[in-house]
Formats: structure tokens, C-alpha cells, sequence
């Protein structure tokens, strides 16, 4: 009985932190309305934004990860991706010429990781019984798809790579607020068990 009291105490601290995926999901959100709205922006601007906002949301993952280290469920993968997200901020901060030119590459790998780790995560978290993790799963899928036409189209043009760019940012938010607010349901999950 008191490793179940443990484990229930260790869970609803590890999803404690919900919000913090709420906030990175409508960044995300936002800066992929933004890359429609203003397609014309040069592209060294775009790797720059990209950058500071790639290390914001590393950070947070890192954070999280950190808060969620008496639960095992997805924590290994939000500390893996949050690490990963610092370090491809810095790069695109501190090199932007350099990067203009990788930034297609860089952004798919950094959304086909994203997207693998939503599946990994979805699918972990799956004995929860949480509603909508199939949704989860799907997005994770739309986000490996976008993160190979970004891959792949640079054969085809910048003007194709911002299409794409643009479309996997606004899937990456809705994503994180979908799980976001799935991680809000299991929070209110525990608090009921806990009643």
C-alpha cells in the first residue's frame, strides 16, 4: 500500500507541470501563423527566431523532465528532446549564417524527434486511460510526415521549405496542447483517486 501512496504522490507531481507544454504548444502555434502571415521575412530572421524559440522550449522540457524524475512514464524522452532543443537553439543563435543555409535539415530533424517522441510518449502513457492519446499518437505521425518534406525540399526551393516549416509548427502546437491538456486530465485523475 505504501508504494501505491508513492507512486500516486510521484504522479501527480510529475504532471503538476502541465502548463508548461500549454505554453510551448501555442508558441509553436503562434510562429507557424506567423511564417504564413509574413512569408516574405528573410530567412537568416527565420533561423534566428527559430533558434531563441527551439532554447525556450528546450529549457522548459528540461525543467519538466526535472520535476517529473520520481515518475518514469515520458520523462526520458521530454529530457532527451529538451536537451536536443537547447542545443540546436544555440547553434541556430550563435551561427545564423551558417544555419540559413542547414536550417531546413535542422528543423526536420528537430520535428522528426519531436514526432517520435510524441508516439513514444503517447504510447507510454497509454495504461493511463487517458482519452485522446490515439489523437496523441496521430499528430506524433503528422509530424514525421511534415518533418520529411521539410527533409526533402530543399530540391524543390526555400519557398516550399516555408510551407512546410510553417505547416509542422502549427502541428507541433496543436500537438503539445492536445497532450497538454490530456496530461491536465490525468492530473485531475489523481486528484480524485486522492479524495
Amino acid at each position: 500500500m505504501n508504494n501505491f501512496s508513492s507512486l500516486i504522490e510521484n504522479s501527480k507531481r510529475a504532471v503538476r507541470y502541465w502548463w508548461l507544454l500549454l505554453i510551448i504548444g501555442i508558441a509553436l502555434f503562434v510562429v507557424g501563423i506567423l511564417i504564413f502571415v509574413y512569408p516574405t521575412q528573410s530567412y537568416l530572421g527565420m533561423s534566428l527566431v527559430f533558434g531563441w524559440l527551439m532554447l525556450f522550449s528546450g529549457i522548459l522540457e528540461v525543467v519538466l523532465s526535472s520535476a517529473n524524475k520520481h515518475f518514469i512514464t515520458g520523462r526520458g524522452w521530454m529530457l532527451a528532446g529538451g536537451i536536443i532543443e537547447i542545443i540546436l537553439g544555440i547553434i541556430l543563435i550563435c551561427s545564423p549564417a551558417i544555419t540559413a543555409m542547414m536550417l531546413p535539415i535542422v528543423l526536420g530533424i528537430w520535428l522528426l524527434f519531436r514526432g517520435i517522441g510524441l508516439i513514444g510518449i503517447a504510447s507510454e502513457m497509454s495504461h493511463f486511460k487517458v482519452n485522446g492519446m490515439v489523437w496523441t499518437i496521430i499528430l506524433g505521425i503528422l509530424l514525421i510526415i511534415c518533418s520529411l518534406m521539410i527533409l526533402f525540399q530543399p530540391l524543390f526551393g526555400i519557398a516550399a521549405v516555408v510551407v512546410w516549416v510553417g505547416i509542422s509548427f502549427l502541428v507541433a502546437g496543436v500537438s503539445l496542447v492536445v497532450f497538454a491538456f490530456q496530461l491536465f486530465s490525468i492530473k485531475n485523475k489523481f486528484k480524485k483517486l486522492t479524495e
